[in-house]
């Protein structure tokens, strides 16, 4: 084969591989946008889902709390934390758990605690979260304020 022949079926499979990459990225955008809406309405409709579709429900689910973990400053990892759908309310350390498991950088502190009881006196001042009594007597645990 010619050097010309090789490099234009380079340029060819280039071209194509590129087309693909773009529409592997709008295919996970689609699939990223449907996955809750299926998993809601399989909830409401009292219906199982495929493995396969719980499987990557939950990959996705993963995969979002990571990157949302490594992207986020402290007021907005708990913030997206009191957006998240808990039974009892938080605890200061439950709040620090949380962030840890989503992902967040928490060992960019010295000492992690104070950073998040100030975030947290700042999130309550505004009323963006509530102060209750902890769950067996726990001390103070907060839920969101909406």
């Amino acid at each position: 084969m010619g050097d010309q022949t090789a490099k234009d079926l380079f340029g060819s499979a280039r071209t194509r591989f590129l087309e693909l990459l773009r529409q592997e990225a709008g295919v996970k955008e689609h699939i990223s946008h449907w996955a809750p809406i299926v998993e809601q309405l399989a909830k409401v409709a009292e219906e199982t889902l495929e493995p396969e579709i719980s499987k990557r429900i939950m990959e996705l689910k993963r995969e979002q709390e990571e990157s949302i973990g490594q992207e986020m400053g402290l007021i907005e990892a708990i913030r997206w934390v009191f957006r998240q759908p808990h039974i009892l309310p938080l605890t200061p350390t439950q709040v620090r758990d949380e962030l840890g498991r989503m992902g967040y950088d928490l060992e960019k502190y010295k000492h992690v605690m104070p950073p998040i009881h100030n975030t947290l006196k700042r999130m309550k001042e505004a009323g963006e979260i509530k102060e209750v009594e902890g769950v067996g007597g726990l001390g103070k645990a907060f839920v969101s304020a909406r």
